[in-house]
């Protein structure tokens, strides 16, 4: 599914979006629109990453992952149109016009169970060992060479594969939108790759996730404006579409398949039978939403554990619903061509699958309104040209030319040099890109290669991640494996692409198994032996780990509205359908309001009168870590976040942003008692700029200032060892940010 979900083998080259020219009483409005939208987003993304964004002082750690500071929101429409490209709408749709039914809905609604898993399994491991790329889990689960190997796969993919076609389809797009026929197709897909590559390499992740979000917003409103538009267009509305209830199916093992030689339809298997969505279908959704570098890496970038959760969550709701306009249209246009259905006089015909989207835009939309549209579709070709040029970039500067070439280089460097590369990587992209018009079936093409890619990256993750023993020789063993049968699983006829898909992994696993417990066969191999469990680390988190509090009564709801979507749309009943739309709807709107706080848990204070001294227990380098809570008038005082706690000079305040007290090392601290109330101050301000300083961000060299006007105090930081070896849980679980001196 990589970006491409669908990936229809009998969708060609030409089938990306043939949007016919907008009408000429309308051209110029449309061109307008569609610079209008394009320009906002820009210099509204440009705003936000320039004035109301929180940046980190390490430059990759800024670049990267945006400062482990996107919020929930951001996550999830990040998450939610770096999914979506023009070939998914095209294709998708084509496919549920193709197979008579709501077969290929699992596209989008069995994506939700992957994203569900990685919220409630997966990304608590990633985040507790304090990852950049997915494959430095590898590297912690493994050693480095199956780190650096999963990397090299992954770079090598985006550069040569996935960037060139998501130029190529967006060109097309573009040019047959506005009729530039006379436009050489290399300059259409340049354009869109320089105005991408500025996102992912000037921005970083942080651009690149504002803008997803922000066109998101525009796909969700005209994504569901075609659907609705076209039921308008219907005698009878939205209850036309549970006349025939066949139509509405989604596990199904035949279909009216639609012949395009013949113009009829005859029972034939679907492109996706029931049976192969329990099999390779849910572990091309684990691959992609799991182990992905392209979409793991902005839930990476949230600010804690719980805001990355909820955003997977939310977006994970926005696929349950999703096939409203990445599969509804498709259906529409069955009961459109089977009604004879006449729109602006002229009677809605189709010749090829991959014609309906397009056709029923054209048929529906407003002639204006298309500019808008454009750019929307626009947006999601440059998120995922964006996101996969910024993951390419992120995987080279870390884990190559940090790793390998220059260990010791400095943050900005390795910025410098990633940059570099994106740029190198863009360029080769856009010399590729017109050379896909020369590829048959470039769809078919795709899903092969992503096949090769994919299984054997998902065998020594999937292994990795729910087993202890199995080691980096088991994982090659298995990795090599994997590639071997996906390989020689393409030149295998009549069997269904996922099945060979779900075999090839099997053999990866059981590969990995057999090397690990088959003690002979691992002696024959000169495997090591005896093997030692892995074990996670817990001193590597850069966030806050706690998980969201609502976390299990949202997936619940979640699970309970994709089974009442199953249920409609298999009895094909329009109450039931009807139910599920409540039951959606009020699920996300619930999510939208809940708070995105982690789990509750008993908070522990030092109650002490406004006059006592309180100091902590000295580590072994001789750092006080102080309590920083104050009681005055019965209340117990939190001085909010970043915790400064430093070495005991004797008269240094014990709270920056609270009220000054002096620190006596010799007093102890009082009984712990349960904070009834918990207040906090005014923020605390670093430097002349006086920016505030964010949840766990580590504060370099500088001066703070305080809103008390007599203290100002200068620190040093420790190093990033020391501070990770220091670091103190707070009792909401925010790591406190321990420095190495304290002066007036």
């Amino acid at each position: 599914q990589a970006s491409v979900a669908p990936a229809a083998q009998s969708v060609g080259q030409q089938s990306i979006l043939c949007f016919c020219a907008p009408r000429d009483d309308g051209g110029v409005g449309s061109i307008v629109t569609f610079l209008a939208w394009t320009l906002g987003v820009a210099a509204l993304t440009w705003t936000i990453c320039a004035r109301c964004s929180s940046k980190s002082s390490d430059a990759s750690e800024d670049h990267f992952i945006a400062a482990r500071a996107l919020k929930w929101y951001i996550v999830a429409g990040s998450l939610m149109l770096t999914n979506l490209s023009t070939e998914q709408l095209v294709g998708l749709n084509g496919n549920i016009f193709a197979d008579g039914c709501l077969a290929g809905v699992w596209w989008e609604a069995g994506a939700a169970l992957a994203m569900l898993i990685t919220a409630t399994i997966v990304l608590p491991r990633y985040m507790t060992l304090g990852l950049a790329t997915t494959s430095g889990f590898l590297g912690k689960r493994y050693d480095s060479a199956v780190r650096t190997l999963v990397a090299a796969v992954f770079l090598v993919y985006y550069v040569l594969v996935l960037n060139p076609t998501v130029l190529y389809t967006g060109a097309l797009a573009i040019r047959t939108i506005f009729d530039l026929d006379i436009v050489p197709l290399w300059v259409i897909s340049t354009v869109i790759g320089l105005l991408g590559a500025v996102y992912a390499l000037a921005g970083g992740l942080r651009a690149v996730a504002i803008s997803d979000s922000l066109n998101a917003l525009g796909l969700l409103a005209f994504g569901l404006w075609v659907p609705i538009a076209a039921l308008c267009t219907l005698p009878g509305g939205i209850s036309t579409l549970f006349e025939d209830p066949n139509v509405l199916r989604s596990f199904v093992a035949t279909s009216q398949v639609y012949s395009e030689e013949t113009g009829s339809r005859s029972w034939k298997e679907p492109s996706v039978p029931w049976h192969v969505m329990i099999t390779g279908l849910a572990l091309s959704n684990m691959y992609y939403w799991s182990t992905n570098q392209v979409i793991v890496q902005r839930v990476l970038a949230a600010e804690s554990l719980a805001q990355g959760q909820k955003g997977v969550v939310f977006a994970a709701t926005m696929k349950v619903f999703g096939f409203s306009f990445l599969c509804m249209p498709g259906l529409i246009a069955i009961i459109f061509v089977k009604h004879g259905v006449t729109i602006n006089g002229q009677v809605f015909e189709v010749e090829t699958a991959d014609q309906v989207y397009p056709q029923l835009v054209k048929a529906v939309m407003p002639t204006w309104s298309l500019g808008c549209f454009s750019a929307v579709l626009l947006g999601s070709v440059l998120s995922t040209f964006n996101s996969a040029l910024n993951s390419a970039a992120t995987l080279f500067g870390l884990e190559m030319y940090k790793a390998f070439v220059h260990p010791e280089a400095s943050s900005r460097a390795v910025v410098r040099v990633s940059t570099t590369f994106g740029a190198c990587a863009a360029l080769l992209s856009f010399l590729i890109a017109p050379q896909l018009a020369n590829v048959k079936t470039i769809f078919a093409w795709l899903q092969q290669a992503n096949t090769v890619v994919s299984v054997p990256i998902l065998t020594v993750f999937v292994v990795g991640i729910l087993t202890s023993l199995p080691d980096a020789f088991a994982a090659k063993i298995g990795f090599a494996v994997a590639v071997v049968f996906s390989i020689a699983g393409q030149f295998v006829p009549g069997i269904h692409y996922l099945h060979i898909f779900f075999i090839c992994f099997c053999f990866g696993v059981l590969s990995m198994l057999a090397v690990t417990h088959v003690k002979p066969l691992r002696r024959l191999l000169r495997g090591e032996v005896p093997l030692v469990p892995y074990v996670d680390a817990t001193t590597d988190a850069m966030v806050d780990l706690s998980t969201w509090a609502y976390l299990p009564w949202v997936v619940t709801a979640i699970l309970i509205v994709l089974a009442a979507l199953v249920w409609a749309l298999q009895v094909g009943e329009s109450s039931l359908f009807y139910t599920f739309v409540a039951m959606w709807l009020a699920t996300a709107l619930t999510l939208l309001v809940l708070p995105s706080r982690p789990r509750t848990r008993q908070t522990t204070a030092t109650t002490i009168k406004a006059a006592d001294h309180v100091a902590g227990p000295a580590p072994d380098n001789g750092i006080d870590v102080l309590p920083v809570a104050r009681a005055e008038n019965g209340h117990v005082y939190d001085p909010g976040l970043p915790r400064l706690l430093g070495r005991n000079t004797g008269g240094v305040p014990c709270e920056v942003g609270g009220a000054a007290s002096p620190i006596d090392k010799a007093s102890g601290p009082s009984s712990p008692t349960v904070a009834t109330s918990v207040k906090r101050p005014k923020p605390l301000h670093m430097g002349a700029s006086h920016c505030t300083a964010r949840h766990g961000q580590t504060i370099r060299s500088g001066v703070v200032d305080s809103p008390l006007p007599q203290l100002r105090t200068q620190f040093a930081p420790l190093s990033a060892e020391a501070l990770r070896a220091q670091r103190r849980w707070a009792p909401d679980g925010v790591p406190a940010l321990v420095y190495s001196s304290w002066a007036r």
